[in-house]
Formats: C-alpha cells, structure tokens, sequence
C-alpha cells in the first residue's frame, strides 16, 4: 500500500467500545466478530489483541477495528499503546484476515472437431472467463496468453 495506515480512535456511545478508524478501507464487504481468542483464528491481529488481558471483544469492519474491554484498565491507560499497535501491524503488511484458500479444481480442455479441418475449437468443462471470447488469429490474443500459447502449438 502507498499510503501508510494511520488509525484515529473515537468513543462510542458504549464506554466500554473503542473505535479505532482507519483511513483507508480494512476489509471488503463484510464484518468480523470474535469473542475470545480461538473464534479469532481468521485474524492474526485479532489473536495479537487477544493477548491483552483487557480486550473482551473485537469487531472488525469496513474501515475500524471496535474493542470492547474488560473493566480491568480505563481506556487512558491503554488507548495510545494500542492505536499505534494496531498502526504498525497493518502497516507490516501482514494480512488483516487469512482467506483460506479454495481447493483447487482440476479443469479439463479438450478439443472439438468442426466442420472446417482447419479449425480448431477448445472446450473446458468449467467457464473459465465471465464471457465468451473469440480469437481468429494470433495477433487479435496479446491479452489471452492461454489462446496464445493454443496458437502456438498448433503450428
């Protein structure tokens, strides 16, 4: 990212949840809750958290990260410490929520005859695109680097 991170906390209305607002989006389209620590596995950040023995709850959504806290510290105490800990975390690079991967899915492409013997057609037993591409020679496929390399093998 260009723009480092800088995180702003702000009071709730609830004085036991502090908002700390970032200035660029955190994740896309949806929110996190985690409880305790193991609920908190997507989310390295939320288990660092965790290791604090005042944070009771943390919520993370589009553009902050919300902790609510045990009545064990008031936020005075603590509210510097952890905006610049939340800062510096998201500024290493490390990943806010780890996406497990999908597994990956075998793809099949075969090929059809036609009725010209000089044409080629490539099915695959999946889409492989949002939409339906044509390419009738090798220069119209500079974007398409698997057409190009159909092209190239078949002489």
């Amino acid at each position: 990212m260009s723009t480092p991170y800088v995180i702003t906390p702000k009071p709730t209305t609830n004085d036991k949840i502090y908002k700390f607002e970032a200035n660029a989006f955190l994740v896309q389209g949806n929110s996190y809750e985690f409880g305790n620590i193991d609920q908190a596995k997507p989310s390295p950040l939320a288990q660092e958290l965790f290791h604090l023995p005042f944070v009771k709850t943390i919520f993370l959504a589009q553009n902050f990260v919300a902790i609510e806290k045990y009545d064990i510290v008031s936020w005075d105490m603590v509210l510097e410490e952890l905006s610049k800990s939340i800062e510096n975390y998201l500024n290493s690079g490390r990943p806010l929520i780890d996406v497990p991967s999908s597994k990956p899915q075998n793809i099949a492409v075969y090929a059809e005859s036609t009725p010209n013997p000089n044409t080629m057609k490539f099915v695959a037993n999946r889409s492989l695109v949002p939409r339906r591409f044509e390419y009738n020679s090798i220069d119209q496929c500079t974007h398409a680097p698997l057409a190009k390399e159909l092209f190239q093998t078949s002489g």
